[in-house]
């Protein structure tokens, strides 16, 4: 990419806009403090320039990292080829760590290097430990994009490719929906405020970005950014756990243990996010705030000689744990122990269970799609057999949605029935002909069906709505190359290349 092209995205991410200048006129304390928070700081220009190299041995890749002038390279080298990106923005507040997106025209990247702050190192960034091809190519679709920004700049009718600037920093909307109301008739009730709605959906200003889960399922026909600051999460998507501990933490886990705690279960819903985290505060002293939030319900602890004097309670009652999906990381337990100590792994879990149940019409709809997203991340069969079940069984009006006929699609496609398998991906493109995966899937299916030529031209077809998604043009390669056509398989491999030149893989195979 070009060096002034890069500049100028650079200076475009360093003036990203936010949507709270009007409140400053009226809040300006609690904006500059916002601004200064974890969340006001969660996306900008990239952040760490220090030197770092990377080995990957399961690829044979060697990522190192330079400072290249006002530029931060990462550059990737396996079997002699070299790829390599200038960063274009840098994702997280630092409290864990930065990761980083590169630019390509409209589409964005996730570097496959992150900066890891607690130990000031380099590593590979989650997702891409288990890549046999380590490459640039984790493509930032609008939904990866949600807890990070403010809002997306989406080019119509596509989920992945974005204007100028792509994004925006969070801003006082999460929290407090839309202030045009608020702007209009000043006064308490004309704007969200967060400690004065039902527990669901105060708790869910929180737990749209800090309630992981195993899993997270959009209701049929909605988006991501449907989600305004007032509502229940469920309104929107449906968030799964599996039933039992399992011996795993995930890094973004607040939510769920604050709910396993004594505290919050004792609190009759009086405890929640909001008592202790203040954006608006910038709190110099985080472990005295978080004392004076705990003696609110335990004032004579110290007076009656139940506990011995102590300046803070976070040290002993929020330890810091190692979550098992993100390295070189600690998080705090928020299920607040009464005697610290790592939590002790539960039985091995196995069902899924809604944090809180969407709209009775989804339920089982949800769930199913929840059980065939984690099979597709854990390959666990007994996990595709469960979502099979319950999405064949879904009445007949629900197994018309697009997403329910592509998963029965892909699950008999694996179960070697291609000709049914075609007519679900063919129903689901019939409904969504824009969608570039399901005429991917659609190809698939067709070429394992034996209808060759309407497979070429769904490959295509694929190739022309998503330019940037390699695997259509891999799908096509490999079929030309099964007939004998090894011309027309280099020719599919190279218009590839003219989308993403530096792919490493793809010049590998040439």
């Amino acid at each position: 990419m070009h060096a002034g092209r890069v500049a100028a995205l650079l200076l475009g991410c360093l003036a990203l806009g936010r949507a709270e200048e009007p409140c400053a006129r009226c809040h300006p304390s609690e904006v500059t403090a916002f601004e200064r928070s974890p969340m006001g700081r969660s996306v900008g220009a990239p952040s760490v320039f220090e030197k770092g190299r990377i080995v990957h041995k399961l690829s044979g890749s060697t990522v190192t990292i330079e400072r290249r002038g006002p530029l931060l390279e990462h550059r990737l080298e396996r079997g002699g080829v070299v790829a390599k990106y200038p960063v274009a923005y840098s994702v997280g507040a630092g409290i864990v760590g930065y990761s980083y997106m590169v630019r390509l025209g409209r589409y964005l990247f996730q570097s496959p290097a992150s900066y890891y702050t607690q130990t000031r190192s380099w590593d590979l960034t989650p997702g891409y430990e288990t890549d046999a091809h380590l490459d640039f190519t984790h493509e930032i679709s609008s939904g990866c994009l949600f807890c990070h920004t403010g809002s997306v700049n989406l080019m119509r009718g596509t989920a992945n490719q974005f204007g100028d600037p792509p994004f925006t920093a969070i801003s006082c909307e999460r929290c407090h929906g839309s202030p045009a109301a608020h702007l209009e008739n000043p006064v308490p009730g004309s704007i969200v405020n967060s400690a004065k709605l039902a527990p669901s959906r105060r708790d869910s200003v929180c737990e749209q970005c800090h309630l992981e889960g195993d899993v997270r399922i959009l209701n049929p026909g909605r988006d991501w950014w449907d989600f305004q600051a007032g509502q229940a999460t469920e309104s929107v998507f449906a968030t799964y756990l599996r039933t039992g501990g399992g011996g795993t933490l995930r890094a973004v886990s607040q939510s769920e243990l604050l709910a396993e705690s004594r505290c919050a279960q004792k609190s009759g819903g009086r405890l929640w996010c909001g008592t202790c985290h203040n954006p608006h505060a910038g709190e110099q002293n985080r472990a005295q705030a978080v004392k004076q939030a705990c003696l609110t319900c335990h004032g004579d602890l110290f007076a009656a000689g139940r506990h011995r004097a102590a300046a803070e309670c976070v040290s002993c009652h929020m330890p810091r744990l190692r979550p098992t999906d993100v390295a070189h990381s600690a998080i705090t337990d928020h299920s607040i122990p009464r005697i610290a100590g790592a939590p002790e792994p539960g039985p091995a879990a196995r069902e899924l269970k809604a944090w809180r149940e969407p709209d009775a019409a989804f339920v089982r709809r949800d769930l199913g799609e929840a059980y065939f997203e984690l099979a597709a991340s854990t390959q666990a069969v007994s996990d595709l057999q469960q979502a099979y079940r319950i999405l064949s069984q879904l009445p007949a009006q629900q197994r018309q949605d697009p997403t329910v006929e592509a998963d029965l699609g892909s699950v008999l496609l694996a179960q070697g029935q291609p000709q049914v398998a075609v007519q679900m991906f063919a129903a689901a493109s019939a409904q969504v002909p824009s969608n570039a995966r399901y005429a991917y899937c659609l190809a698939a299916a067709l070429e394992r069906a034996g209808q060759m030529e309407k497979a070429v031209q769904e490959f295509k077809r694929s190739m022309a709505l998503d330019p940037s998604a390699p695997d259509a043009y891999l799908g096509l390669a490999r079929f030309y190359r099964k007939a004998g056509r090894e011309a027309e398989s280099r020719n599919v491999l190279r218009e590839y290349l003219r989308f993403m030149p530096q792919n490493i893989q793809l010049r590998l195979a040439e």
